[in-house]
């Protein structure tokens, strides 16, 4: 690939983050299969309440595709996920859990709490990790690793993404840019990972989103439907119409992304590649940013896949066990149980 259109496509890599930046602090930290994953090994053992924790584990991201509506997103991903403002913490997730009151809505809820950015398995990604990553979350961690080795040429010929910036660009940006999309890449070769620790958990993931109750909508309504309405000044019916439907979307792309994962381990990874490709033209046609070609970006997010999955590789199931005792330590203490 030419080195002009490798600065084509970094340079709309870099919008694309920069926009995700300014929609979420943090955005995913860990992924939809690496969620399953600690989801299979916390609540009950039944196999519809478990499928129905699974598909809740990966609920809060609902909202993570609302690219026409940035502030929308920014809002409602605070909400499901909790955040921090000043050293204080805020629990909204916990929001969806007091709503739920049916057995599988109540397993929904379960999974769906153990997702939080605040004490659930979000935070080991985003804020302190526990075997690695202890000052600022193992995923964070390893995107710094991965970007600092990729600034001496380590990884060549994929370039330093700030390298490849417009010369103008704020070193400062270049440096966030380029951090939140090595975490981005990160969360994607986790789950590919998981699949060698779980080969079935593509599976258990599409159909934790065919088996989900249909009580989960409602619950995501219930919870944050008049607020949301409120607080972006929408009529409360369009805030439902756009709850249910982005529910409706997500769940779709749970089938599609676990099917992903059943595949061999080669194909899996140019799938989730092209998703993340797709996803990017996306988030630029929601800003205006039209004339990206999918294809294009795909080379480039298959390669840092395969390095981020050579610098996990060693420990990442040593911190996701770590993460799931952490977690289920988090849910007792909070007494969230049913």
């Amino acid at each position: 690939m030419e080195t002009k259109q490798i600065k084509k496509i970094i340079s709309c890599l870099a919008v694309i983050l920069v926009v995700s930046m300014l929609a979420a602090a943090d955005g995913r930290a860990w992924n939809w299969a690496t969620h399953a994953y600690i989801d299979d090994h916390l609540g009950k053992s039944g196999p519809l309440r478990n499928m129905n924790e699974i598909y809740g584990g990966t609920g809060p991201d609902v909202f993570n595709f609302l690219f026409d509506h940035p502030d929308w997103f920014q809002y409602l991903y605070a909400q499901t996920h909790g955040f921090r403002v000043d050293s204080q913490e805020y629990d909204t997730f916990m929001k969806l859990w007091d709503a739920a009151r049916l057995d599988l809505g109540k397993a929904e809820a379960f999974g769906f709490v153990s997702h939080n950015d605040v004490w659930g398995a979000d935070s080991t990604a985003h804020h302190h990790g526990i075997t690695f990553g202890q000052d600022e979350g193992y995923v964070i961690k390893k995107a710094t690793q991965i970007q600092n080795l990729a600034a001496t040429g380590a990884f060549d010929p994929l370039p330093a993404l700030e390298s490849l910036f417009p010369a103008d660009t704020p070193d400062e940006l270049k440096q966030a840019v380029a951090l939140e999309f090595y975490h981005n890449l990160v969360e994607a070769a986790v789950d590919i990972l998981v699949v060698r620790l779980d080969p079935m958990i593509g599976k258990k993931l599409a159909f934790s989103a065919i088996l989900r109750s249909p009580e989960f909508p409602l619950l995501l309504v219930k919870a944050y439907g008049k607020q949301f309405a409120d607080k972006v000044n929408i009529p409360y019916p369009e805030a439902v119409k756009v709850i249910l439907a982005s529910e409706k979307e997500f769940r779709k792309s749970m089938v599609l992304y676990g099917q992903a994962l059943m595949q061999d381990e080669n194909t899996a990874i140019e799938l989730l590649a092209e998703q993340l490709a797709d996803q990017a033209v996306s988030y630029l046609a929601g800003y205006g940013l039209t004339g990206y070609s999918a294809p294009d970006l795909v080379p480039i997010a298959k390669g840092y896949i395969e390095v981020a999955m050579e610098y996990c590789g060693p420990d990442y199931a040593h911190e996701i066990d770590a993460t799931i005792e952490f977690v289920k330590g988090g849910l007792k203490s909070h007494h969230i149980s049913y």
